[in-house]
């Protein structure tokens, strides 16, 4: 496939080192973004494609809004989709994380068809597979679903869950071929400030001394470059299919704030525990923490099977640590922190 891919959510976290896998391959990439002439957003993405000399353009468009991917898609032989919403929770979960999810893989797979490409690679999440609660017994696999998610108990992956059923339902009878990629928490190098904000800002918190003691909370992750990586090799590979859940570790947050007090000793980065019953009361109090979150994650180790995806897109998942640290360094050595 050496014709141009549309990539949505191309200025997110996620889809940067995506757009930027695509173009290091030498794949046109057409970005489909909410603002193309915000120069804050896409001049990181100007800067790779003058850097790799491959093709960049840049299109308009909304997840909520029918049909505005199709200028994006059209002439397309694939097509990326990283965008989505990632907030776990919301005032009105309904109307600002479920819908903008449905709709918006609804309104990039409509187009997908409409331009007859030949495959798509959806951004799904380990949400879409299962809750910490449920990888207590065994590792999830890419065979497991989330189905108990709810609007009321869970809307982040009530909406992951929905969203990608969706999708497999659609692949049945469209032209193009399905391939999903459900990640961890995904950490690693930020290209600007407000990429801080999204996976990477639990990093941010920790570098930050945010927390009087960090939550004895421990979080599965994977490197965003490992990330773009598995995307690219899923659209490039003719044998690529089915799900593919990323996972290269586990941390406890004291764990990572022990590995960047090593690594920034001046920084006096926090590295206590802060007992459970605090955690829970400042969940009432902190717009930061979840309660329903909580009570699926506090003092709970997750289990998840990793290993499908790097044999089948052949990748190699870095270790967990580095991408700790080379985290931490973006966003040092570019002052978000």
């Amino acid at each position: 496939m050496s014709g141009p891919v549309c990539i949505t959510g191309a200025t997110g976290f996620v889809g940067s080192h995506v757009v930027e896998a695509f173009l290091a391959a030498g794949i046109p990439v057409r970005a489909a973004v909410r603002s193309p002439d915000d120069e804050e957003k896409t001049a990181h993405l100007k800067a790779m494609a003058e850097r790799h000399g491959t093709d960049l353009t840049f299109h308009e468009a909304n997840l909520r809004e029918p049909g505005s991917f199709d200028e994006a898609v059209a002439g397309c032989e694939g097509v990326i989709h990283v965008a989505a919403v990632a907030r776990l929770a919301a005032p009105n979960p309904q109307a600002q994380i479920v819908d903008p999810s449905i709709e918006g893989a609804k309104n990039v797979l409509s187009a997908a068809t409409k331009a007859g490409v030949r495959r798509v690679i959806l951004t799904s999440s380990i949400a879409a597979i299962g809750s910490y609660r449920a990888s207590q017994d065994r590792p999830l696999t890419e065979a497991d679903w989330n189905d108990v998610a709810t609007l009321e108990t869970d809307p982040y992956g009530f909406a992951k869950t929905s969203a990608e059923r969706l999708a497999w339902a659609q692949s049945e009878e469209a032209p193009w071929d399905l391939v999903v990629l459900n990640p961890v928490l995904v950490l690693g190098p930020v290209f600007n400030k407000r990429q801080t904000r999204a996976s990477p800002s639990v990093l941010r918190a920790v570098l930050g001394n945010a927390f009087p003691a960090l939550p004895k909370m421990c979080f599965g992750l994977v490197d965003v470059r490992d990330v773009a990586t598995a995307h690219l090799e899923a659209y490039r590979r003719p044998e690529a299919t089915g799900r593919h859940l990323l996972f290269a570790g586990n941390r406890w947050l004291h764990e990572i704030g022990a590995e960047l007090r090593a690594a920034y000793p001046k920084r006096r980065i926090r590295t206590r525990r802060l007992p459970n019953v605090f955690t829970r009361l400042s969940a009432a109090f902190d717009n930061r923490i979840d309660a329903k979150v909580l009570n699926d994650t506090l003092d709970r180790v997750p289990h998840y099977d990793g290993g499908h995806a790097p044999s089948a897109l052949g990748f190699t998942y870095r270790d967990v640590g580095e991408t700790v640290r080379d985290t931490a360094k973006s966003m040092i050595e570019q002052g978000f922190v």
